[in-house]
């Protein structure tokens, strides 16, 4: 049976697969530059122990900080980025939020959570899914509305890659998010079906009949 990590564990396999990766590019450069650890550390005003527990990868020798600074002194600039690679970990508040959702259907409807993306090595999922006899329905939960550009173009992705065409945006009842919604009229444009509507139409086990904004 195949043994699945947590996000946890993942992130610090990645976080030595990158140590490791820094460590072995800072010391070919320092090399390459016909630099020694001594020189170095002077040049950093760091004790030459510590360098060297740095360019030998030993665990919580290297912060962004320092790796930064020895790649300047090396000719480098350290980069960093962050991709989406997956689903982030929800909260109680963001897992209540879908349970008053999945409350509000009918018995005929089916309701399925964090539903993986069909992709190999594509570590994403919906929050859920609701499944009629004829339409199925990707449901997005926010319990804090942010970025909404950024936002919506998370939901056409996992839509298209979901292959679904029917979206519902699941919204917290709290006086931000109704103040966002308020001031952003592109979400209401792109979620025409209103929160009363939507609801209506769930409980009788029916399509909404278009992408809706939820607020509960």
């Amino acid at each position: 049976m195949p043994v699945h990590d947590s996000p946890a564990e993942r992130g610090a396999r990645r976080g030595r697969l990158l140590t490791n990766r820094i460590a072995t590019d800072l010391e070919s450069a320092r090399i390459a530059a016909g630099l020694s650890i001594r020189e170095l550390a002077r040049q950093l005003g760091v004790d030459r122990e510590r360098i060297k527990r740095v360019l030998h990868a030993e665990a919580n020798a290297l912060t962004l900080d320092l790796g930064a600074r020895v790649a300047a002194v090396l000719g480098l600039e350290l980069s960093a980025l962050l991709h989406h690679e997956g689903a982030p970990v929800r909260d109680k508040g963001h897992l209540a939020l879908l349970e008053r959702l999945r409350a509000r259907l009918s018995l005929a409807l089916r309701w399925r959570t964090e539903v993986p993306i069909p992709i190999a090595g594509d570590r994403r999922s919906g929050d859920a899914v609701i499944s009629g006899s004829d339409f199925e329905i990707h449901v997005e939960a926010e319990t804090h509305l942010g970025d909404i550009q950024a936002l919506e173009r998370a939901i056409a992705a996992k839509q298209r890659d979901l292959g679904i065409d029917r979206v519902i945006l699941l919204v917290a009842d709290t006086r931000h998010n109704r103040e966002v919604v308020k001031r952003v009229e592109e979400l209401r444009r792109r979620f025409p079906v209103t929160t009363r509507a939507c609801l209506i139409a769930l409980a009788a086990g029916r399509d909404p009949g278009g992408d809706a904004l939820v607020i509960i």
